[in-house]
């Protein structure tokens, strides 16, 4: 299995929503069945990235954070900007990845 993927985990929704409708409309309840299943698994990859994603910025968040606290304790400002750009990053990731 790969990596979870909001682009896939769209695509296989809208397939699925798709392929449901039209089992719906030519009465296929089978079609309807593996549509609505399809649509399923997008909803289901869906929230696996969003979880990943959450995760990595957390992990980004707080290594930054440590980063830059401890180049400010030994001024070292490098480190703290460093730091400082990490922590940003895996703020703006946590963001990303809410919705």
């Amino acid at each position: 299995m790969s990596e979870p993927s909001r682009v896939d985990a769209n695509t296989k929704y809208y397939q699925g929503a798709v392929k449901e409708t039209i089992g719906k409309a030519i009465g296929n309840e089978q079609m309807e069945a593996e549509g609505t299943a399809k649509k399923l698994e997008g909803e289901g990859e869906y929230k696996a990235a969003q979880t990943k994603g959450q995760a990595e910025g957390l992990k980004d968040s707080v290594t930054g954070t440590v980063k830059e606290t401890t180049g400010k304790a030994i001024g070292n400002q490098q480190m703290q900007a460093e730091g400082n750009i990490t922590k940003n990053t895996g703020d703006a990731k946590k963001e990303a990845h809410k919705h």
